[in-house]
């Protein structure tokens, strides 16, 4: 079996065809999917979804790139976690300043109320972070000092040092169809490194396509490709992959 831990069931062409997905999800073994909250409308859909269908959860959040977009809704993340106990996850939240570096001290702020929320509501931080290594490391060893905090850092296209100290800190990492591309032999290279038991998989669909799907869309049972490209990095049998990544998942989660 297969867990998709990072999707986004509320986006085109996703949301209008849940149907034909959960069945080829089926087809391809893939048992649960997690559809990802970026701001507060796709937050509570995520959260309609994972009512409606009983293999999906969901997590609420405001992506780093939005967050700047609406800056009164930081009160509203924890009253939508709390009305759904399908809602396991604080998140995506993080640091991107690959694309903006002018909001970053609210990308900051949001990042840490999230982790608030997480901390009280004993839930999963899902982390997104691009070109803000050293600013993501020093949040989460701020945050982490209490060993029951949990991390979870989605679509990993770091350095294996920026690995190493996350996994020195209890976080656990997730891969996606990056992995699959020709020309990401470093991060092949974070693949053979970080241990099995701390690792997850996803697709971010739909986005992210993997080899042989690359340049359509992504799409949660495309999963499978994932782990056939960490069983062959790893040395590892692909149902070995699935047991365990889908085991980490609902650990990661405290399912």
């Amino acid at each position: 079996m297969f867990v998709d831990s990072h999707c986004h069931l509320t986006y085109e062409p996703l949301i209008n065809n849940l149907s034909v997905i959960l069945q080829k999800c089926k087809d391809s073994k893939v048992t649960n999917l997690l559809t990802i909250g970026t701001n507060i409308e796709s937050s509570i859909q995520c959260s309609q979804i994972s009512k409606q269908y009983k293999n999906i959860y969901s997590s609420i959040g405001i992506h780093p790139s939005e967050s700047h977009l609406d800056v009164d809704s930081d009160s509203q993340i924890q009253k939508l976690y709390n009305q759904n106990s399908k809602n396991i996850a604080y998140g995506e939240t993080g640091l991107d300043f690959f694309h903006s570096t002018n909001h970053k001290s609210r990308q900051i702020n949001l990042f840490e109320t999230h982790i608030k929320y997480a901390k009280e509501d004993n839930a999963t931080t899902i982390v997104h972070t691009r070109d803000a290594e050293e600013e993501t490391l020093s949040i989460i060893k701020d945050n982490s000092k209490n060993r029951d905090i949990r991390f979870l850092i989605h679509c990993f296209t770091g350095t294996l040092k920026f690995a190493k100290s996350l996994l020195d800190m209890g976080c656990y990492i997730s891969f996606s169809g990056i992995i699959t591309f020709k020309n990401t032999i470093e991060l092949q290279d974070v693949v053979k490194y970080v241990p099995i038991d701390r690792m997850l998989i996803e697709t971010d669909s739909p986005y992210l396509s993997p080899v042989p799907h690359r340049g359509k869309k992504n799409s949660p049972e495309n999963i499978v490709y994932v782990a056939k490209k960490i069983a062959e990095l790893k040395n590892i049998s692909l149902k070995e992959i699935g047991q365990k990544t889908s085991e980490n998942f609902f650990k990661a989660f405290n399912i």
